[in-house]
């Protein structure tokens, strides 16, 4: 491979799952030196910091780069965000955050050692990501996109200490399930205006829609089992109407795609995507939040190449 940089770079947000990422580093960095492996790691020290770093990286070189981001999703997004004005980056994971679903839905390594293998053997593909306009900011997201009781959710689990002592034991994705029950009960829904490729509707007593560029969300929930990361397109679900207990319910058919046969959860493909909330709504990318009540999105085909394993 003549035109490939031999050295992995390796961002590492130490704060990322109550600094599991810093013990997952340290696992990671063992079996590099063990294995002789040519390695460079730098450190975030604030939000925004894994996007500089990866410019930095990208700008010193035109040969391809593998970039690893060592944190969850929101690091993970950080890195692609940076990495979309390089044609030659090839970005990569090590799950250390609380969600992992790029790992889980994209990615798809199981543990340590076997994504090492795979960032050494340079297994990639390139694969579509999503563009997305707020009032306030434009950027990139690769996992989903969503308005409403999701980005709720993942603004109140961003500074919940509950999320510190569920990542303590390993166990970080059950805050959004706890988190969800909470805003069960205040959450309210309004009305959405949702436009797919043209075709306009309102939705009303919404409770959120999500873009999805890959199955899983909010830690492994499989939001979306028909999503492709190479179609050129996005999934749309909309989940409306449903009774504060009732949606209970949905939630748990989520956790393996069931709710896509029930009443009032809606589902399109399409490659542009608005969403307007009439009433006040977060909005969501990757898990952090972007803005609130409107937003555009279309799709990137084959924008950015990822180290995946097929």
């Amino acid at each position: 491979m003549p035109n490939l940089d031999e050295t992995l770079y390796f961002i590492v947000n130490p704060l990322a799952g109550n600094e599991r990422s810093m013990k997952v580093w340290d696992k990671a960095e063992k079996m590099l030196k063990t294995n002789a492996v040519p390695h460079q790691v730098f450190f975030t020290a604030e939000k925004g910091h894994a996007l500089r770093l990866t410019e930095e990286i990208l700008s010193r070189t035109n040969r391809d780069t593998r970039i690893i981001a060592v944190g969850g999703d929101g690091t993970i997004n950080e890195m692609m965000n940076g990495a979309i004005p390089f044609p030659h980056a090839i970005i990569g994971s090590l799950a250390a955050g609380s969600g992992n679903d790029y790992v889980r839905g994209i990615q798809k390594t199981k543990d340590i050692e076997q994504a090492l293998r795979l960032f050494q053997d340079n297994a990639h593909k390139a694969i579509d990501i999503g563009q997305y306009e707020t009032a306030d900011k434009g950027g990139y997201f690769i996992n989903s996109l969503g308005m409403g009781i999701d980005a709720e959710i993942a603004a109140e689990a961003d500074r919940s200490p509950l999320k510190k002592w569920f990542n303590i034991v390993k166990a970080g994705k059950l805050v959004y399930l706890i988190l969800f029950v909470k805003q069960l009960f205040t959450y309210k829904p309004g009305s959405m205006e949702l436009i797919v490729d043209g075709k306009h509707q309102i939705l009303k007593n919404i409770w959120f829609i999500v873009i999805a560029n890959q199955p899983y969300f909010g830690g492994g929930m499989k939001i979306s089992p028909h999503s492709k990361l190479d179609d050129g397109r996005v999934n749309v679900i909309a989940v409306h109407d449903f009774p504060r207990l009732k949606l209970l319910a949905v939630f748990f058919t989520v956790l393996w795609g069931g709710h896509l046969n029930m009443k009032n959860v809606d589902s399109y493909t399409g490659k542009m995507i608005k969403m307007k909330n009439h009433h006040s709504a977060k909005i969501q990318a990757d898990g952090e939040i972007i803005g609130t009540d409107e937003v555009s999105a279309k799709v990137l085909k084959a924008k950015i190449r990822v180290l995946i394993k097929d």
